[in-house]
């Protein structure tokens, strides 16, 4: 299974750019396979950030995790990922998703993500192979684009993040790394969204295992496990207002429908329902508290290294087709924010180790999944 750290930098950074650099590092230390980067607005540039880590390692990945159609035009975008691989002798990842989470600054529309972030991969495809794109899209045009340099990589590996069941099976359709976005640590939901995976890569003639699948977890660890636990309510209130369409982007989407196995009492969404995510780094006592162990461990890995890795384990045994986890870590209180990151970090890194060398040999077997 690989792993990649990533949800940095944002709400709540305030550490200069070079701690993302040190954490890069240090990810490749622990012996984890990527580190993500994403690109939210007016926060560290994402593509400069990217370049930077990319020049203080030598075998980490580094991906854009993700940067949207409509921050920069997709022509953009594939000079600045080639740019990257080449530089890194093949170790960038070009992550990009429909950019509906994102805040607007300035006046644009978009009418039709899902067309825009097909678009923005064939055009993206098509500079990478060394063609000269001219193309007139519904959302993405482009006229005479062509790299005035031979990309490192032709194949440059492009990650498509869904979460709505049509964008789910663009990505099985297109990507080569299929990156489920959803908060909601349940295998049954997972398995539905596979399945629609599936259909995506089917009607374009591939087959699934062709592919990477990886999946966002929203997690917490320490040897602390209570600690681990208190900050990893956080993500899990995320991953409830979303998967409840209870926040402000979700909210008005008509294609959202609560998957079958959510089970969060009403009162709960609605209370966290006061709390902006987005806006709001600190998450209120007073609704972490509302927060149960059964809701949390619908949304979150949180505990120990080793209670991580085997309900990691259990997982992976559940949902062989994934290949990878996407680790959106949270800091227990208690320490400065970068070195509260630096003991996620560490903590992953055994995790990973433990995952990958099989954790019934580590301690206790492994516990079932949610199901």
């Amino acid at each position: 299974m690989k792993f990649t750290f990533g949800n940095l930098p944002s709400i709540g950074w305030v550490d200069p750019v070079g701690k993302l650099v040190e954490l890069a590092q240090l990810c490749e230390e622990e012996g984890l396979d990527r580190f993500g980067v994403s690109d939210w607005r007016f926060y560290h540039d994402c593509f400069v950030v990217m370049t930077a880590c990319l020049q203080a390692t030598t075998k980490l990945e580094v991906e854009s995790l993700v940067t949207d159609p409509y921050v920069r035009h997709p022509s953009l975008t594939a000079l600045a990922h080639a740019t990257m691989d080449d530089l890194s002798h093949g170790r960038a990842i070009l992550g990009i998703g429909a950019g509906v989470e994102q805040p607007t600054f300035w006046e644009y529309e978009r009418k039709l993500p899902m067309t825009a972030v097909r678009e923005a991969v064939e055009i993206c495809r098509r500079m990478l192979a060394g063609e000269t794109v001219t193309f007139q899209g519904r959302e993405i045009s482009v006229e005479g684009a062509k790299l005035d340099f031979t990309p490192f990589r032709r194949d440059l590996p492009i990650l498509i993040a869904a979460r709505g069941t049509r964008m789910l099976e663009l990505a099985g359709e297109l990507a080569d790394i299929v990156h489920l976005a959803s908060f909601f640590v349940n295998a049954g939901h997972h398995r539905e969204n596979l399945a629609h995976v599936k259909r995506g890569a089917e009607r374009a003639g591939r087959r699934m295992g062709t592919f990477e699948i990886d999946i966002s977890m929203p997690c917490s660890v320490s040897e602390d496990r209570n600690a681990a636990r208190r900050a990893a309510k956080r993500p899990a209130a995320q991953g409830i207002l979303w998967t409840a369409a209870a926040e402000r982007y979700s909210r008005d989407r008509k294609d959202w429908v609560r998957p079958k196995q959510f089970d969060v009492p009403e009162h709960v969404i609605e209370a966290l329902a006061s709390w902006d995510f987005w806006t709001q780094a600190h998450f209120p006592d007073r609704l972490a508290d509302l927060i149960s162990d059964d809701v949390l461990d619908q949304f979150a890995l949180a505990g120990t290294p080793l209670e991580c890795a085997e309900r990691l384990r259990a997982l992976q045994r559940e949902l062989p087709e994934v290949t990878g986890v996407r680790i959106y870590a949270v800091p227990p209180a208690g320490k400065p924010l970068f070195e509260g990151y630096v003991d996620m970090v560490k903590g992953f890194g055994r995790v990973a180790r433990l995952v990958n060398a099989g954790v019934a040999s580590a301690g206790a077997p492994a516990r079932s999944a949610v199901a």
